[in-house]
């Protein structure tokens, strides 16, 4: 419901920057190392082609641009605001240059078309398409600008180098404007394994959450959405994927497998656990040039990333940056990557991998060193802070990940959740605690009273974190959801971190207008195609509700003629299972269905009717099937009480 427009002083309109606010800012901004400013800005311009300002491109079912930079526009005519940290406004800058640039005599790139970067490698007879973006419509005119530049050519290949939807999402616009129907598509080791981990099991969450991340709903001003670190925001097309790929696998001798690929050299360094369960740098010999993948950025990256996921090993991310340098270091010119700019010339190459190594390398030490004296999980967070030999470079900033939550992370990979302490070992359920913490502060109105004068000292986590009390203890409480808005939105504008402000800003813009619909998602009709049967199956296995199901015992043969594939199931003991990839004999009941009408089965809450489905054999257990299938709900409350 709308928000009352003024309540106790406190309406549900975004502010300003606070005194307080505004003076921590102006201590950031005086902080800032700008010659070290100005060798990214030199970087960020060094061998571009052909510059495309603001590129805007439409989908073709979409009443609004998927990709349109133009929204950032403001960012190159104000001056830093107080509602921004001054260094965060100073990448998005940065991360606002779009275009064609060349990396090598043989190596290319278009930027900003994207969150991420799309790179081409010139091979004998067409270009290598190294990673495809997040839709196929950013990925098809990316492709165009490189077309238009160099005139009509093929591509004889493309290299996916992680697991993440914002480097194959786009695939189909690259495989739909080639010539060749049957290209290549190499990937690291275990490559769709973990696509279907990261972006498909846990989806529905996930791409909640990164609504929050990515600030995916924010307006595009300077109280609003600037910027996420590794580049501007993910593009809103449709999300892509081909099961034809061809995985790159572990070298039975050396550290490195070496192809060649369309006549070309490539040499592919496996580094799983680092920045992607599945990840690959690719050293190009004849360019002295190494693809660095996402393993380093022009930013501290996540261990952990707030949209959820598993944590990321420091360890094995450092020790892959020292291979790397062991490796290709001696001859090396040029590095590029699968977000940000290139970087040129063997010293400056080098001192990038080196501290890009020592930061993870370096989280993980000291939050171990912590973790042995007893400090806990929030403990660490605030404890662990780079030394200036660290902290004095651009790209080791906490534009995307952060020291704090990096420092977490290391310690959730080691200890848990559980900080050892048996108070918290079975924690209240947040309702149940806040309906104590505001009863003995004297109730809700008490307890405003003092989180609004805190709110004037500045105190904007406390405020959060009481005023969530009130709002848990009384959801309908608007006072207590405005002033907790108020507070997110000052904590988001001090935000180094590009997703951190993102969070901050876009918790209080739900608390004060409620819950969108999420925009995006990773789990298209291109993907499920892309599949195999038994992983879409699984899809409706984390839906059973097993205590309802948990006596059921009977076999589901499906059919899926558009698919030509067919598959046996079971449900026993509260579980769904897959059993193999052919029908068995003596199933209890046959399921024919065409593709659209299962993928809405596994992906929505809609059941198709029986007119699209056929059912052989005992009609109730397919029914029953149905009926304990848990509803999706993509658009859970976060700022709020789940049920409320």
């Amino acid at each position: 419901m709308p928000f009352s427009p003024k309540i106790n002083g406190l309406d549900d309109i975004r502010k300003p920057a606070t005194s307080r606010t505004q003076l921590i800012n102006k201590d950031f901004y005086h902080d800032i190392e700008w010659g070290k400013l100005e060798i990214e800005k030199v970087l960020v311009k060094e061998n571009l082609l052909v510059n495309v300002p603001f590129p805007v491109i439409e989908g073709k079912n979409t009443a609004l641009p998927v990709w349109d930079l133009s929204r950032y526009a403001f960012l190159l005519t104000e001056q830093t605001p107080d509602t921004v940290h001054p260094k965060l406004w100073e990448q998005a800058k940065l991360n606002l240059q779009s275009g064609l640039y060349r990396i090598t005599d043989n190596i290319y790139q278009v930027r900003g078309f994207d969150i991420a970067n799309i790179s081409f490698i010139k091979g004998k007879t067409g270009w290598i398409v190294v990673d495809c973006l997040t839709s196929k419509e950013t990925a098809k005119a990316a492709l165009q600008v490189m077309q238009k530049y160099f005139g009509d050519f093929s591509v004889s290949a493309i290299i996916i180098t992680h697991s993440h939807a914002d480097h194959y999402g786009g695939i189909y616009g690259i495989l739909e404007a080639s010539k060749d129907k049957s290209l290549k598509i190499y990937v690291p080791k275990n490559f769709m394994k973990y696509v279907i981990e990261e972006n498909i099991t846990a989806a529905v969450a996930m791409n909640r959450r990164g609504v929050f991340m990515f600030g995916a709903l924010l307006p595009h001003d300077d109280k609003g959405h600037i910027d996420n670190g590794i580049g501007k925001a993910l593009s809103t097309g449709t999300v892509t994927l081909s099961r034809n790929v061809q995985e790159i696998s572990q070298p039975n001798h050396g550290p490195y497998i070496e192809k060649i690929i369309d006549g070309v050299s490539l040499q592919f360094q496996l580094t799983p656990g680092t920045e992607a369960p599945a990840e690959m740098n690719i050293y190009v010999p004849s360019e002295k040039s190494l693809c660095i993948a996402e393993n380093c950025s022009a930013t501290l990256h996540n261990l952990y990333t707030l949209r959820g996921a598993q944590v990321r090993d420091p360890i094995a991310w450092a020790s892959y940056l020292q291979q790397a340098i062991d490796l290709f270091g001696a001859d090396l010119s040029s590095i590029f990557g699968a977000h940000n700019w290139a970087r040129f010339e063997n010293t400056n190459c080098l001192h990038y991998l080196e501290k890009q190594r020592d930061m993870y390398q370096y989280l993980n030490d000291q939050t171990l060193r912590l973790i042995n004296q007893g400090y806990t999980l929030e403990e660490v967070g605030r404890m662990v802070q780079f030394p200036k030999s660290l902290s004095d470079e651009w790209y080791t900033s906490s534009f995307y990940g952060t020291v704090n939550h990096n420092a977490k992370a290391v310690y959730q990979k080691y200890m848990g959740w559980y900080n050892g302490n048996p108070v918290d070992l079975n924690k209240l359920l947040p309702e149940d605690s806040a309906r104590k913490y505001v009863e003995y502060m004297g109730g809700e109105v008490a307890v405003l009273e003092k989180a609004k004068r805190s709110f004037q000292n500045g105190e904007y986590q406390w405020v959060a974190e009481v005023t969530k009390q009130v709002i848990y203890f009384n959801p309908n409480n608007i006072e207590a959801k405005v002033l907790c808005a108020d507070a997110l939105e000052q904590l988001g504008y001090m935000a180094e971190s590009g997703p951190w402000r993102n969070e901050y800003l876009m918790g209080a813009q739900e608390l004060r207008f409620g819950i969108r619909q999420i925009p995006i998602s990773t789990i298209t009709k291109e993907v499920l195609d892309a599949l195999p049967l038994q992983s879409i199956l699984y899809l409706l296995s984390i839906r059973v509700d097993g205590l309802l199901a948990g006596d059921f015992d009977y076999k589901i043969n499906f059919v899926i003629p558009d698919r030509k594939e067919v598959a046996s199931t079971e449900i026993k003991r509260g579980i769904f299972r897959y059993l193999k990839d052919e029908l068995v004999s003596g199933a209890d009941v046959s399921v024919t269905m065409w593709k659209d009408g299962f993928y809405k089965l596994v992906t929505t809450n809609h059941q198709s009717n029986d007119s699209i489905v056929i059912i052989q054999g005992d009609k109730n257990k397919w029914q029953s099937f149905l009926r304990v299938l848990d509803k999706i709900d993509p658009n859970f409350n976060i700022m709020t009480p789940k049920d409320n």
